[in-house]
């Protein structure tokens, strides 16, 4: 999961394009990013990866990151770089003066729809951030007839469509968020046998109507 995607809650509004994860660290405050600039400096699968990784595991050098991104540790720290450029993560204390570790500044990014530039920035990130969650999906489904039988069936897809107003959608997506916390406020107090991490991924996504359809704007 990533520091990153919902919006007042955890889907789309129109102030707030997504909030990509609930917190993962409370501790951590949430970090609106707003800038077109930021937004594409973060719309990279490595760097969407380097976020995940830090946020869900804590502060880590490039060699420790190079894990998540797939990439070498030279490579992974020219995006740590770019990601501290931009605000995003920060330079941490490191026993060994001859190495950098970084951290999160958030467990959880607010990501507002980039006005300046008529969305096209937020609309990239989005793109990125579940073209990742798509990955995860391929990742499984290439080791699947590998796996134990009872998570082959715990594999869950499920769609399901609401009518409803934009701030009853806000509201239901926070009941849902509510729920994501309490198991991931679980899974910090320690393993257990018999426990894997879950990606449970949501996306709200209003329908594209006829324009005969949509209600005017008061």
């Amino acid at each position: 999961m990533l520091p990153a995607t919902t919006t007042k809650s955890e889907g789309i509004a129109s102030d707030t394009l997504a909030r990509m994860s609930p917190a993962t660290n409370p501790q951590l405050p949430p970090l609106r990013v707003d800038d077109p600039k930021v937004m594409r400096a973060l719309a990279h699968p490595a760097r969407l990866a380097i976020m995940a990784r830090l946020a869900e595991v804590g502060p880590g050098t490039a060699t420790e990151c190079a894990a998540a991104t797939g990439l070498s540790p030279s490579a992974t720290s020219w995006h740590l770089r770019a990601l501290a450029e931009s605000g995003l993560i920060e330079e941490a204390e490191h026993p060994d003066k001859r190495k950098h570790l970084w951290r999160a500044r958030s467990s959880q990014l607010v990501v507002a729809n980039s006005r300046s530039d008529g969305g096209a920035a937020s609309r990239e990130l989005l793109r990125q951030y579940l073209s990742r969650g798509d990955r995860q999906l391929e990742e499984w489904l290439s080791v699947e007839g590998e796996q134990p039988e009872e998570w082959r069936e715990a594999l869950s897809i499920l769609n399901a469509k609401v009518e409803v107003r934009p701030e009853e959608l806000d509201e239901l997506l926070v009941q849902v968020k509510a729920l994501f916390q309490a198991y991931g406020d679980r899974a910090r107090v320690g393993g257990e046998a018999g426990r894997r991490p879950v990606t449970i991924s949501l996306r709200a996504i209003p329908e594209v109507l006829p324009e005969a359809d949509i209600e005017p704007r008061s």
